[in-house]
Protein backbone atom coordinates (compact mmCIF):
# COMPACT_ATOMS: atom_id res chain seq x y z
CA UNK A 1 0.00 0.00 0.00
CA UNK A 2 1.53 3.28 -0.63
CA UNK A 3 2.23 5.34 1.92
CA UNK A 4 -0.23 8.60 2.56
CA UNK A 5 1.24 11.61 1.95
CA UNK A 6 1.61 14.33 4.34
CA UNK A 7 0.10 18.27 3.30
CA UNK A 8 3.65 19.03 3.72
CA UNK A 9 4.88 16.66 1.20
CA UNK A 10 1.38 17.96 -0.84
CA UNK A 11 2.54 21.57 -0.21
CA UNK A 12 6.39 20.93 -1.57
CA UNK A 13 5.20 18.88 -4.97
CA UNK A 14 2.81 22.05 -5.45
CA UNK A 15 5.28 24.44 -5.02
CA UNK A 16 7.81 22.35 -7.40
CA UNK A 17 5.81 21.95 -9.95
CA UNK A 18 4.75 25.89 -10.15
CA UNK A 19 8.70 26.67 -9.60
CA UNK A 20 9.42 24.22 -11.96
CA UNK A 21 7.14 25.66 -15.13
CA UNK A 22 8.01 29.48 -13.95
CA UNK A 23 3.77 30.02 -14.25
CA UNK A 24 1.06 27.39 -13.80
CA UNK A 25 -3.02 26.72 -13.84
CA UNK A 26 -4.86 25.28 -11.65
CA UNK A 27 -5.34 21.97 -13.84
CA UNK A 28 -1.69 21.46 -15.01
CA UNK A 29 -0.86 21.75 -10.99
CA UNK A 30 -3.49 19.13 -10.20
CA UNK A 31 -2.56 16.54 -12.78
CA UNK A 32 1.63 17.38 -11.80
CA UNK A 33 0.20 16.24 -8.12
CA UNK A 34 -1.80 13.75 -8.13
CA UNK A 35 -4.78 15.53 -6.92
CA UNK A 36 -7.82 16.21 -7.32
CA UNK A 37 -8.59 19.90 -8.53
CA UNK A 38 -11.11 20.53 -5.42
CA UNK A 39 -8.51 19.69 -3.15
CA UNK A 40 -5.47 21.00 -5.48
CA UNK A 41 -7.12 24.66 -5.64
CA UNK A 42 -7.87 24.42 -1.69
CA UNK A 43 -3.84 24.06 -1.39
CA UNK A 44 -3.30 26.61 -3.79
CA UNK A 45 -5.51 29.12 -2.41
CA UNK A 46 -4.07 28.49 0.90
CA UNK A 47 -0.16 28.50 -0.02
CA UNK A 48 -1.11 31.87 -1.73
CA UNK A 49 -2.94 33.38 1.06
CA UNK A 50 0.42 33.04 3.64
CA UNK A 51 2.51 34.36 0.77
CA UNK A 52 4.18 30.97 -0.83
CA UNK A 53 2.78 31.25 -4.05
CA UNK A 54 1.20 34.47 -6.03
CA UNK A 55 -1.94 34.16 -7.99
CA UNK A 56 -2.58 36.47 -11.05
CA UNK A 57 -5.75 37.12 -12.59
CA UNK A 58 -6.08 36.77 -16.45
CA UNK A 59 -8.86 36.04 -18.61
CA UNK A 60 -10.59 35.07 -15.40
CA UNK A 61 -8.45 32.42 -14.56
CA UNK A 62 -6.28 32.29 -11.90
CA UNK A 63 -2.23 32.16 -12.67
CA UNK A 64 0.22 31.05 -9.71
CA UNK A 65 3.90 31.75 -9.74
CA UNK A 66 6.44 31.15 -6.79
CA UNK A 67 8.23 33.40 -4.23
CA UNK A 68 10.74 33.77 -2.64
CA UNK A 69 9.17 32.31 0.23
CA UNK A 70 8.04 29.29 -1.70
CA UNK A 71 11.21 28.19 -2.65
CA UNK A 72 12.49 28.50 0.69
CA UNK A 73 9.93 26.04 2.09
CA UNK A 74 10.95 23.77 -0.81
CA UNK A 75 14.92 23.66 -0.07
CA UNK A 76 14.07 23.80 3.47
CA UNK A 77 11.63 20.29 3.34
CA UNK A 78 14.67 19.14 1.05
CA UNK A 79 16.89 19.74 4.08
CA UNK A 80 14.55 18.08 6.76
CA UNK A 81 13.71 14.87 4.52
CA UNK A 82 17.43 14.53 5.09
CA UNK A 83 17.47 15.55 8.87
CA UNK A 84 14.64 13.14 9.34
CA UNK A 85 16.12 10.06 7.30
CA UNK A 86 19.49 10.31 9.39
CA UNK A 87 17.33 9.95 13.08
CA UNK A 88 15.41 7.02 11.22
CA UNK A 89 17.09 4.19 12.78
CA UNK A 90 14.85 1.14 11.10
CA UNK A 91 15.02 2.49 7.62
CA UNK A 92 15.58 5.36 5.47
CA UNK A 93 12.80 6.73 3.34
CA UNK A 94 13.42 7.49 0.07
CA UNK A 95 14.60 11.81 -0.10
CA UNK A 96 11.90 13.86 -1.84
CA UNK A 97 12.27 14.42 -5.64
CA UNK A 98 10.65 17.25 -6.90
CA UNK A 99 9.16 16.95 -10.20
CA UNK A 100 11.81 17.82 -12.54
CA UNK A 101 14.05 19.67 -10.03
CA UNK A 102 13.70 22.93 -11.71
CA UNK A 103 13.54 21.30 -15.04
CA UNK A 104 16.32 19.13 -16.36
CA UNK A 105 19.23 18.79 -13.28
CA UNK A 106 21.92 18.15 -15.97
CA UNK A 107 21.61 21.27 -17.59
CA UNK A 108 20.84 23.17 -14.60
CA UNK A 109 24.11 22.24 -13.59
CA UNK A 110 25.61 23.71 -16.64
CA UNK A 111 24.21 27.30 -15.89
CA UNK A 112 26.28 29.85 -14.01
CA UNK A 113 25.50 33.24 -12.87
CA UNK A 114 28.42 35.38 -11.20
CA UNK A 115 28.06 38.75 -10.31
CA UNK A 116 30.61 41.51 -11.13
CA UNK A 117 31.03 44.45 -8.91
CA UNK A 118 33.44 47.56 -9.69
CA UNK A 119 33.23 48.22 -6.02
CA UNK A 120 31.44 46.32 -2.55
CA UNK A 121 31.78 50.08 -0.89
CA UNK A 122 29.30 53.29 -1.68
CA UNK A 123 28.07 56.13 -0.29
CA UNK A 124 24.68 56.88 -0.15
CA UNK A 125 22.63 57.48 -2.97
CA UNK A 126 25.57 56.49 -5.01
CA UNK A 127 24.98 54.22 -7.81
CA UNK A 128 26.59 51.17 -8.02
CA UNK A 129 27.03 49.54 -11.42
CA UNK A 130 26.17 45.43 -10.97
CA UNK A 131 27.18 43.64 -13.95
CA UNK A 132 25.93 39.73 -13.76
CA UNK A 133 27.92 37.26 -16.17
CA UNK A 134 25.53 34.03 -17.40
CA UNK A 135 26.77 30.99 -19.13
CA UNK A 136 25.69 28.32 -20.56
CA UNK A 137 27.41 25.44 -21.33
CA UNK A 138 24.93 22.86 -22.50
CA UNK A 139 24.19 22.10 -25.91
CA UNK A 140 20.95 23.52 -26.43
CA UNK A 141 19.65 27.25 -25.39
CA UNK A 142 17.54 29.00 -22.72
CA UNK A 143 15.65 31.78 -21.40
CA UNK A 144 16.38 34.24 -18.96
CA UNK A 145 12.55 34.93 -17.56
CA UNK A 146 13.11 36.51 -14.40
CA UNK A 147 15.34 37.54 -11.99
CA UNK A 148 14.16 36.76 -8.22
CA UNK A 149 15.32 39.23 -5.15
CA UNK A 150 17.97 41.71 -7.55
CA UNK A 151 16.93 44.26 -5.01
CA UNK A 152 18.11 44.43 -1.97
CA UNK A 153 15.82 45.64 0.70
CA UNK A 154 15.60 49.50 1.23
CA UNK A 155 17.41 49.39 -2.54
CA UNK A 156 16.33 51.25 -5.54
CA UNK A 157 16.63 50.90 -9.27
CA UNK A 158 18.44 53.25 -11.11
CA UNK A 159 18.83 51.95 -14.72
CA UNK A 160 17.72 48.29 -15.90
CA UNK A 161 17.60 46.06 -18.61
CA UNK A 162 15.46 47.05 -21.62
CA UNK A 163 11.98 45.36 -21.65
CA UNK A 164 12.23 44.29 -18.07
CA UNK A 165 9.88 45.25 -15.52
CA UNK A 166 10.22 45.88 -11.33
CA UNK A 167 7.64 43.40 -9.54
CA UNK A 168 8.94 44.20 -5.83
CA UNK A 169 11.91 42.67 -5.26
CA UNK A 170 12.28 41.00 -7.99
CA UNK A 171 12.74 41.73 -12.32
CA UNK A 172 10.59 39.85 -14.48
CA UNK A 173 12.42 39.89 -17.89
CA UNK A 174 11.35 39.60 -21.24
CA UNK A 175 12.96 36.30 -22.47
CA UNK A 176 16.50 36.72 -23.08
CA UNK A 177 18.26 34.04 -25.23
CA UNK A 178 20.92 32.49 -24.00
CA UNK A 179 22.67 30.59 -27.08
CA UNK A 180 24.32 26.68 -26.22
CA UNK A 181 27.95 26.96 -25.00
CA UNK A 182 27.88 31.34 -25.03
CA UNK A 183 28.53 33.95 -21.76
CA UNK A 184 26.28 37.39 -22.00
CA UNK A 185 26.26 40.01 -19.56
CA UNK A 186 23.64 42.10 -18.57
CA UNK A 187 23.44 44.89 -16.39
CA UNK A 188 21.60 47.31 -13.77
CA UNK A 189 22.36 50.27 -11.71
CA UNK A 190 21.05 50.38 -8.33
CA UNK A 191 21.46 52.68 -5.20
CA UNK A 192 20.44 52.87 -1.53
CA UNK A 193 19.01 56.08 0.21
CA UNK A 194 20.41 54.36 3.86
CA UNK A 195 23.46 53.25 4.99
CA UNK A 196 24.00 50.17 6.46
CA UNK A 197 25.59 46.33 5.14
CA UNK A 198 23.48 44.44 2.48
CA UNK A 199 23.62 40.87 1.28
CA UNK A 200 23.23 40.73 -2.66
CA UNK A 201 21.76 37.11 -3.43
CA UNK A 202 19.54 37.30 -6.50
CA UNK A 203 18.47 34.11 -8.06
CA UNK A 204 18.16 33.52 -12.00
CA UNK A 205 15.09 31.32 -13.87
CA UNK A 206 15.90 30.27 -16.74
CA UNK A 207 13.59 28.37 -19.16
CA UNK A 208 14.45 25.69 -21.54
CA UNK A 209 12.68 25.41 -24.86
CA UNK A 210 11.00 22.36 -23.54
CA UNK A 211 9.47 24.90 -20.90
CA UNK A 212 11.15 23.49 -18.09
CA UNK A 213 12.36 25.95 -15.37
CA UNK A 214 15.96 26.27 -14.61
CA UNK A 215 17.31 28.04 -11.35
CA UNK A 216 20.70 29.58 -11.01
CA UNK A 217 21.81 30.85 -7.59
CA UNK A 218 25.58 32.83 -7.71
CA UNK A 219 27.24 33.17 -4.27
CA UNK A 220 26.01 36.47 -1.83
CA UNK A 221 28.14 39.28 -1.98
CA UNK A 222 27.60 42.10 0.54
CA UNK A 223 27.56 45.87 -0.17
CA UNK A 224 28.64 48.46 2.39
CA UNK A 225 27.03 51.42 2.35
CA UNK A 226 28.03 54.76 4.10
CA UNK A 227 27.99 58.65 4.30
CA UNK A 228 31.58 59.02 5.49
CA UNK A 229 33.48 61.37 3.27
CA UNK A 230 30.47 62.96 1.38
CA UNK A 231 31.94 65.36 -0.79
CA UNK A 232 29.75 67.75 -3.08
CA UNK A 233 30.62 67.19 -6.49
CA UNK A 234 29.75 68.84 -9.75
CA UNK A 235 28.59 67.17 -13.09
CA UNK A 236 31.00 67.05 -15.90
CA UNK A 237 28.08 67.17 -18.62
CA UNK A 238 28.35 64.05 -19.46
CA UNK A 239 26.39 61.30 -17.67
CA UNK A 240 28.44 58.30 -18.57
CA UNK A 241 31.65 60.24 -16.96
CA UNK A 242 29.60 61.01 -13.98
CA UNK A 243 29.24 57.01 -13.19
CA UNK A 244 33.19 56.81 -13.48
CA UNK A 245 33.75 59.52 -10.84
CA UNK A 246 31.00 58.15 -8.84
CA UNK A 247 28.93 61.13 -9.31
CA UNK A 248 31.07 63.78 -10.41
CA UNK A 249 33.74 65.74 -10.35
CA UNK A 250 34.95 66.78 -6.56
CA UNK A 251 33.93 70.53 -5.84
CA UNK A 252 36.96 72.95 -5.72
CA UNK A 253 39.13 69.71 -7.12
CA UNK A 254 41.65 70.38 -10.22
CA UNK A 255 41.13 68.05 -13.04
CA UNK A 256 43.59 67.77 -16.03
CA UNK A 257 42.46 66.18 -19.66
CA UNK A 258 44.77 64.47 -21.52
CA UNK A 259 43.95 63.78 -24.83
CA UNK A 260 44.92 64.04 -28.46
CA UNK A 261 43.37 66.97 -30.69
CA UNK A 262 40.24 65.41 -31.76
CA UNK A 263 35.85 66.14 -31.95
CA UNK A 264 35.52 63.47 -28.84
CA UNK A 265 37.78 66.24 -26.65
CA UNK A 266 36.21 68.83 -27.85
CA UNK A 267 32.66 67.56 -27.21
CA UNK A 268 33.53 66.72 -23.43
CA UNK A 269 34.81 70.11 -22.84
CA UNK A 270 31.43 71.72 -24.20
CA UNK A 271 29.39 69.69 -22.41
CA UNK A 272 31.42 70.84 -19.20
CA UNK A 273 30.94 74.44 -20.10
CA UNK A 274 27.19 73.78 -21.25
CA UNK A 275 26.38 71.89 -17.46
CA UNK A 276 27.58 75.24 -15.59
CA UNK A 277 25.61 77.73 -17.51
CA UNK A 278 22.62 74.78 -17.38
CA UNK A 279 22.98 75.22 -13.25
CA UNK A 280 23.74 79.14 -13.44
CA UNK A 281 26.93 78.56 -12.45
CA UNK A 282 30.00 81.16 -12.84
CA UNK A 283 32.26 79.48 -15.45
CA UNK A 284 35.26 80.58 -16.72
CA UNK A 285 36.69 79.19 -20.22
CA UNK A 286 40.50 80.16 -21.23
CA UNK A 287 41.05 79.49 -24.58
CA UNK A 288 42.36 80.23 -28.26
CA UNK A 289 39.37 79.54 -30.32
CA UNK A 290 36.28 80.63 -29.94
CA UNK A 291 33.60 79.44 -32.52
CA UNK A 292 32.54 76.97 -30.51
CA UNK A 293 30.99 78.90 -27.72
CA UNK A 294 29.62 81.81 -29.03
CA UNK A 295 26.16 81.23 -27.95
CA UNK A 296 27.46 80.80 -24.68
CA UNK A 297 28.76 84.22 -24.73
CA UNK A 298 25.82 85.80 -25.76
CA UNK A 299 23.16 83.89 -23.91
CA UNK A 300 24.63 83.89 -20.15
CA UNK A 301 26.68 87.31 -20.24
CA UNK A 302 26.21 87.27 -16.23
CA UNK A 303 27.52 83.90 -15.88
CA UNK A 304 29.99 83.06 -18.75
CA UNK A 305 33.16 84.63 -19.36
CA UNK A 306 35.44 84.16 -22.46
CA UNK A 307 38.83 84.87 -21.83
CA UNK A 308 40.29 84.60 -25.48
CA UNK A 309 44.06 84.14 -26.06
CA UNK A 310 44.52 84.80 -30.03
CA UNK A 311 46.14 87.77 -31.68
CA UNK A 312 43.12 87.40 -34.21
CA UNK A 313 41.06 87.69 -31.29
CA UNK A 314 39.12 91.15 -32.48
CA UNK A 315 38.00 89.21 -36.07
CA UNK A 316 36.88 85.91 -33.95
CA UNK A 317 34.20 87.17 -31.43
CA UNK A 318 32.55 90.53 -31.27
CA UNK A 319 33.26 92.72 -27.95
CA UNK A 320 30.88 92.11 -25.32
CA UNK A 321 31.30 92.70 -21.63
CA UNK A 322 32.25 89.00 -20.43
CA UNK A 323 34.36 88.78 -23.24
CA UNK A 324 38.56 89.70 -22.67
CA UNK A 325 40.73 89.72 -25.69
CA UNK A 326 44.27 89.27 -24.90
CA UNK A 327 47.24 88.98 -27.96
CA UNK A 328 47.98 85.47 -26.94
CA UNK A 329 49.90 83.25 -24.55
CA UNK A 330 53.61 85.02 -24.83
CA UNK A 331 52.43 87.05 -21.88
CA UNK A 332 51.44 85.08 -18.58
CA UNK A 333 51.08 88.20 -16.88
CA UNK A 334 48.20 89.65 -18.84
CA UNK A 335 46.43 86.89 -18.29
CA UNK A 336 46.31 86.66 -14.50
CA UNK A 337 45.59 90.05 -14.65
CA UNK A 338 42.47 89.28 -16.72
CA UNK A 339 41.36 86.52 -14.26
CA UNK A 340 42.66 88.33 -11.44
CA UNK A 341 40.38 91.28 -11.82
CA UNK A 342 37.44 89.70 -13.11
CA UNK A 343 37.41 86.95 -9.95
CA UNK A 344 37.98 89.88 -7.30
CA UNK A 345 34.64 91.24 -9.34
CA UNK A 346 32.67 88.65 -8.30
CA UNK A 347 32.25 88.47 -4.28
CA UNK A 348 32.25 85.42 -2.14
CA UNK A 349 30.77 81.99 -3.48
CA UNK A 350 27.06 81.17 -3.24
CA UNK A 351 27.07 78.21 -5.62
CA UNK A 352 30.13 76.11 -7.02
CA UNK A 353 31.84 77.40 -9.88
CA UNK A 354 33.39 75.91 -12.43
CA UNK A 355 36.70 76.51 -14.95
CA UNK A 356 38.26 75.02 -17.94
CA UNK A 357 41.70 76.41 -19.30
CA UNK A 358 42.19 75.20 -22.75
CA UNK A 359 45.64 76.58 -23.09
CA UNK A 360 47.80 74.43 -21.58
CA UNK A 361 50.01 72.78 -24.24
CA UNK A 362 50.27 76.54 -25.75
CA UNK A 363 51.57 77.91 -23.06
CA UNK A 364 53.63 74.63 -22.14
CA UNK A 365 55.03 74.93 -25.82
CA UNK A 366 55.75 79.01 -25.53
CA UNK A 367 57.53 78.65 -21.97
CA UNK A 368 58.27 74.90 -21.27
CA UNK A 369 57.64 72.82 -18.13
CA UNK A 370 59.11 75.20 -15.33
CA UNK A 371 57.53 78.21 -15.86
CA UNK A 372 54.28 76.56 -16.77
CA UNK A 373 54.24 74.65 -13.77
CA UNK A 374 55.32 77.57 -11.55
CA UNK A 375 52.14 79.50 -13.80
CA UNK A 376 49.92 76.80 -12.46
CA UNK A 377 50.86 76.66 -9.14
CA UNK A 378 49.95 80.41 -8.92
CA UNK A 379 46.48 80.56 -10.61
CA UNK A 380 45.04 76.85 -9.24
CA UNK A 381 45.14 77.81 -5.47
CA UNK A 382 43.57 81.41 -6.76
CA UNK A 383 41.01 79.65 -8.56
CA UNK A 384 40.26 76.75 -5.57
CA UNK A 385 40.13 79.67 -2.78
CA UNK A 386 36.77 81.32 -5.04
CA UNK A 387 35.20 78.24 -5.26
CA UNK A 388 35.87 76.99 -8.46
CA UNK A 389 36.26 73.47 -9.58
CA UNK A 390 38.82 74.36 -12.58
CA UNK A 391 39.20 71.78 -16.18
CA UNK A 392 42.38 71.64 -17.64
CA UNK A 393 43.40 70.28 -21.16
CA UNK A 394 46.48 69.24 -22.29
CA UNK A 395 47.49 66.98 -25.45
CA UNK A 396 50.48 64.80 -24.12
CA UNK A 397 51.99 64.06 -27.79
CA UNK A 398 52.97 67.74 -28.25
CA UNK A 399 55.70 67.57 -25.49
CA UNK A 400 58.01 65.64 -23.99
CA UNK A 401 57.45 62.78 -21.57
CA UNK A 402 59.57 65.21 -19.04
CA UNK A 403 57.59 68.09 -19.09
CA UNK A 404 54.17 65.89 -19.27
CA UNK A 405 54.92 64.79 -16.04
CA UNK A 406 56.01 67.53 -14.68
CA UNK A 407 52.27 69.30 -14.84
CA UNK A 408 50.68 66.14 -14.43
CA UNK A 409 51.34 65.88 -10.27
CA UNK A 410 49.93 70.03 -10.00
CA UNK A 411 46.64 68.14 -10.26
CA UNK A 412 44.40 66.62 -8.24
CA UNK A 413 43.06 64.40 -10.89
CA UNK A 414 43.83 63.01 -14.42
CA UNK A 415 41.00 61.68 -17.10
CA UNK A 416 42.66 60.58 -20.09
CA UNK A 417 41.34 59.92 -23.87
CA UNK A 418 43.39 57.64 -25.84
CA UNK A 419 42.47 55.31 -28.93
CA UNK A 420 42.26 51.31 -28.92
CA UNK A 421 41.92 48.84 -31.02
CA UNK A 422 38.78 47.19 -31.72
CA UNK A 423 37.25 44.49 -33.90
CA UNK A 424 35.72 47.67 -35.74
CA UNK A 425 39.38 49.26 -35.73
CA UNK A 426 40.71 52.11 -33.73
CA UNK A 427 38.02 53.32 -31.47
CA UNK A 428 38.45 56.26 -28.40
CA UNK A 429 37.94 54.99 -24.90
CA UNK A 430 38.00 57.39 -21.89
CA UNK A 431 39.68 56.41 -18.32
CA UNK A 432 40.34 58.15 -14.92
CA UNK A 433 43.76 57.78 -14.32
CA UNK A 434 43.85 59.23 -10.42
CA UNK A 435 41.81 61.09 -7.93
CA UNK A 436 43.82 62.25 -4.58
CA UNK A 437 41.91 60.71 -2.43
CA UNK A 438 38.61 59.88 -3.80
CA UNK A 439 37.35 56.87 -5.18
CA UNK A 440 36.19 56.26 -8.90
CA UNK A 441 35.38 53.35 -11.42
CA UNK A 442 38.65 52.07 -13.49
CA UNK A 443 36.33 51.23 -15.91
CA UNK A 444 37.52 52.28 -19.66
CA UNK A 445 34.36 53.84 -21.46
CA UNK A 446 34.25 53.80 -25.39
CA UNK A 447 33.96 57.47 -26.49
CA UNK A 448 31.36 57.18 -29.00
CA UNK A 449 31.00 60.95 -31.29
CA UNK A 450 27.38 60.35 -32.52
CA UNK A 451 26.08 59.57 -28.37
CA UNK A 452 28.24 62.66 -27.82
CA UNK A 453 26.44 64.84 -30.42
CA UNK A 454 23.03 63.31 -29.71
CA UNK A 455 22.64 64.31 -26.46
CA UNK A 456 23.12 67.73 -24.49
CA UNK A 457 23.59 65.43 -21.18
CA UNK A 458 24.01 61.73 -21.92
Amino acid sequence: MAKRRTRYEIYAELLDIVARRGSCRLTRASYGANLPVDRAKRSLTFLSSRGFLREEKIHDSSIYRITKRGLEYIEAFRHMRKLFAALDEKATPEPFKPAGSYGNEKQASQIQATINLPTKKIRVDEDIDIEIELSNSSPEPIFLTEVNDFLPSGFEVASKPDDSKVEGSNLRINRIRLAPLTTEKIGFTLKSPKEGTFGFKPRFLFENEKGDQLLSEPKQVLIDVSRIDVITRISSGYRDLDRLLLGGIPENYTIILTSISCDERDLLVKKFLEAGTKENQITFYVTVEASEVESLVNNFQSSFYLFICNPQADTMIKTSPNVFKLKGVENLTDINIALTSTLRKLGQPIRPRRACIEIISDVLLQHHAIQTRRWLTGLMPELRSKGFTTLAVMNPQMHSPEEVQALLGIFNGEINIFEKETKKGQKKHLRIRKMINQRYLENEMPLVKDKLLRNRES
